[in-house]
């Protein structure tokens, strides 16, 4: 009975051996087997011209949107900066007309 159990624990360390090592082997290609993954789908989505045109499309109005949005708050600082500066100066105009600042 003993030579049994040997014989089993024997088999169950080979086979927890054998399942380390597959283990240790998929570990270390696991990124590169992702990364070949994640390009192979890429790829794969990319090719369907309706994906592709709905894809740019989508990025194209994503960076109109920050570009209209962008180009509004240019404007906007320049006008608000003219406003200020023309109120300064039309401040500093009349105090000098009033007689405040000599």
């Amino acid at each position: 009975m003993d030579d049994m159990n040997a014989e089993i624990t024997r088999h169950d360390r080979r086979t927890v051996d054998s399942l380390g090592e597959r283990l240790a082997m998929l570990e270390r290609g696991l990124p590169a087997m992702m990364g070949e993954a994640v390009e192979h789908a890429f790829r794969s989505v990319m090719k369907d011209p309706e994906v592709r045109q709905t894809f740019w499309r989508a990025g194209y109005e994503e960076l109109a949107g920050h570009a209209e949005t962008g180009a509004s708050k240019w404007v906007g600082k320049r006008i608000v900066t003219t406003l200020i500066m023309a109120m300064v100066t039309a401040g500093l105009v009349w105090l000098v007309k009033s007689g405040a600042i000599k």
